[in-house]
């Protein structure tokens, strides 16, 4: 299964639950509202649902306000999970027949959203990029060589013959400009220029959008962000650094967890370093791990030892535990791993 497959399952259902991963990042914003404005266009009804809202470094895009929690969603009328039960699903709040599922390895990647999808009466499309993509749905498009999942959105788009209007443009072209590092990851290819190109040509605003991403930072944000590179930390064993986010330390500086989404990008600059990862408290008892890596390390794999995954140069995993519980016993088992050079 493949492009045609997907682009065919989006035109035969009238009403389309969109949904994405939680800790949304630009290419899971951007692929979601690009391809649900494309699909309101199209004539139809969508549903565009995550789990956590949309940060705000991303509201910039047109149409982020279409994208509700499923807290908000489901808080309309009965609770989603039991919509399989009912006898009368018109007092559902919405009554979608296919859920695509973008930018997301697995069901598990999308939390609480799950909630909105009704296996017994919906089909499935699992539209993603990442490697460690278990192949879930009814319909996969997953293309791991793609830059991005705006990428392959874009590709829909072509198949439908549709051309994109310019704010559907804009929001795809943020997704290639985030998940590509500014086309800075070897994750670009000719392909993907070409790809921002032809959404130039329809419209996105290139300037505008790196204006918004890069800079328009708050001076509270800069300010936590120099803690941060004081407080970052090089091993003596292994071309790794890292940096550790508290709750405490963002609550501080009046912050959100979604502001330091590309602050690991620092960790991965410094000369002689190979792979970048930044420790994020969660609250409830977990630690996010973020990698980034200059392609001489597969953090897929690194990110793997954890149970996370990802891509070859930029992967996710979440631990059990403290800041201080998770720190050493991670950065111990990165250095016994990264000491084979793989």
């Amino acid at each position: 299964m493949g492009l045609a497959e997907a682009a065919a399952a989006l035109e035969r259902h009238r009403h389309i639950l969109v949904t994405s991963h939680y800790n949304p990042d630009g290419d899971c914003i951007g692929s979601q509202l690009g391809l649900s404005a494309l699909l309101v266009r199209l004539g139809k009804k969508v549903d565009v649902i995550n789990q956590d809202p949309v940060p705000d470094r991303y509201r910039f895009l047109p149409g982020w306000e279409r994208v509700r929690t499923f807290d908000e969603w489901s808080g309309a009328s009965v609770h989603c999970d039991y919509l399989d039960k009912l006898d009368n699903t018109a007092r559902c709040p919405g009554s979608a027949t296919v859920a695509v599922v973008l930018d997301s390895a697995g069901l598990d990647r999308i939390g609480r959203a799950a909630g909105a999808i009704v296996p017994a009466r919906m089909e499935i499309v699992n539209i993603d990029h990442h490697v460690s993509n278990d192949g879930f749905g009814q319909v996969q498009y997953v293309d791991p060589a793609a830059s991005s999942t705006c990428e392959l959105v874009h590709r829909i788009a072509k198949r439908l013959s549709k051309t994109l209007a310019p704010e559907e443009a804009s929001c795809l072209l943020c997704g290639i400009i985030t998940d590509t590092g500014g086309f800075r990851y070897a994750s670009t290819s000719p392909a993907t220029m070409r790809v921002a190109a032809e959404l130039m040509e329809q419209g996105a605003d290139l300037a505008g959008i790196a204006t918004s991403l890069y800079f328009e930072e708050r001076p509270e944000t800069l300010s936590f962000l120099g803690e941060l590179l004081v407080g970052m930390k090089r091993s003596p064993k292994a071309p790794l650094a890292w940096m550790s986010v508290s709750l405490e330390r963002l609550a501080r500086h009046g912050l959100d967890m979604s502001e330091t989404e590309e602050f690991v990008r620092y960790a991965l600059s410094v000369r002689g370093v190979e792979v970048g990862l930044m420790f994020k408290e969660q609250g409830n008892g977990q630690v996010r791990l973020s990698f980034r890596s200059k392609g001489r390390y597969d953090v897929n794999r690194l990110a793997g030892i954890f149970g996370g995954g990802g891509h070859s140069q930029a992967a996710g995993a979440r631990v059990n535990g403290s800041l201080a519980e998770v720190e050493g016993p991670v950065i111990e088992a990165l250095e016994r791993e990264m000491s084979d050079g793989r």
